[in-house]
């Protein structure tokens, strides 16, 4: 077995325009800019290191333009394209009140385009969409096309693989319904 990993730690992104970039991230999200380089010496091309923490950086943002110099912007959005590659990335929340204060807010601003949600995804609670996970998300795009989903309340899982049964007892109570009433979600695991 490797050693364990603590989880993952930032996300390097490429941008066609890294201006338009920082002013989504930073101005209409909330990121703070920590480092950069006009020219990254690896790579040759700018870059800045922004986070939505007390780290250094949550998000490393790297300018690529294509060979023809063009920064035309993709027919569609990560999540709906034929393309390889990243479907979406998330930032989570503390709690379903913060998540709700993010859906008021990004329905505000005009320049932020909504893609999905806001949405529960659960098999079993009343409020879910069918699909796992137990957390609340709203998804949206950012300058480049990339999905971004912020989110609250991910489903905990025990060491076993099952779901932990008093996270998810306390979660149901503080959506107001009663925990004995609802099935607890099964995990899909491919054990059999």
């Amino acid at each position: 077995m490797p050693p364990k990993l603590n989880g993952l730690d930032h996300l390097a992104v490429k941008v066609r325009d890294l201006d338009k970039s920082l002013h989504f991230y930073v101005d209409l999200l909330g990121f703070k800019i920590n480092d950069g380089r006009k020219t990254v010496s690896w790579s040759g091309r700018p870059s800045r290191h922004i986070s939505c923490t007390n780290r250094h950086h949550t998000i490393n943002l790297f300018e690529f333009r294509p060979k023809d110099g063009s920064i035309d912007l993709p027919k569609k959005h990560s999540q709906d394209n034929d393309e390889y590659g990243l479907m979406h990335f998330a930032f989570e929340v503390p709690n379903r009140s913060i998540f709700e204060e993010w859906v008021k807010y990004l329905n505000s601003v005009s320049e932020i385009k909504i893609i999905r949600g806001p949405t529960l995804h659960s098999s079993t609670h009343p409020e879910g969409d069918g699909t796992p996970g137990e957390n609340r998300s709203i998804y949206i795009e950012d300058p480049d096309g990339n999905v971004v989903e912020i989110m609250c309340d991910m489903m905990r899982v025990e060491k076993n693989g099952e779901v932990d049964k008093k996270w998810h007892s306390e979660r149901i109570l503080r959506d107001g319904y009663d925990p004995n009433k609802l099935p607890i979600p099964k995990i899909h695991n491919y054990k059999d």
